[in-house]
């Protein structure tokens, strides 16, 4: 799954390549279950394919407040589709990846978050829904809320 997750977001990098790409950074603070406070700093690359209709890969870093535990690194394909209502550019994002966990290197995780929020040009915010499904041996789910909070270059 890792490999697949890797060549893909390879693949959709060199795609995009004929396109101007944009990047950008995101903060994520979350609380998961069982009241753990963690936050997510992430970055990748975006690319508008039509007026509506954008696609992007990134990667991250997950960790808890207080470092207690290893990271996640998360790798994701990103999906999002934005509007215009009056003053306002509501748009509703996907991002479906693996998080490897470098603390328990045997599992990691199915990623997927989808979100919707405004955006206010280079400035974007908005409020999802993340789960992280973990592989075979410590088969369970992870499911919070998150607010996303990022910046395009």
């Amino acid at each position: 799954m890792k490999k697949l997750l890797l060549t893909l977001a390879g693949v959709f990098a060199a795609v995009s390549s004929a396109f101007a790409i944009s990047p950008f950074v995101e903060f994520q603070p979350v609380i998961a279950g069982g009241h753990t406070c963690r936050f997510n700093v992430q970055g990748g690359i975006h690319e508008m394919m039509t007026k509506n209709i954008g696609l992007g890969a990134g990667l991250g870093i997950t960790e808890q407040w207080n470092f207690d535990n290893g990271p996640l690194i998360p790798i994701f394909v990103r999906g999002d589709v934005s509007g215009q209502m009056g003053g306002l550019k509501p748009f509703f994002s996907l991002d479906l990846g693996y998080a490897i966990n470098t603390e328990h290197t045997d599992c990691g995780a199915v990623l997927v978050n989808p979100m919707i929020g405004l955006d206010f040009g280079k400035v974007y915010a908005g409020i999802g829904y993340q789960a992280l499904c973990w592989t075979p041996k410590h088969a369970d789910a992870t499911n919070c809320f998150n607010l996303k909070i990022g910046y395009k270059f």
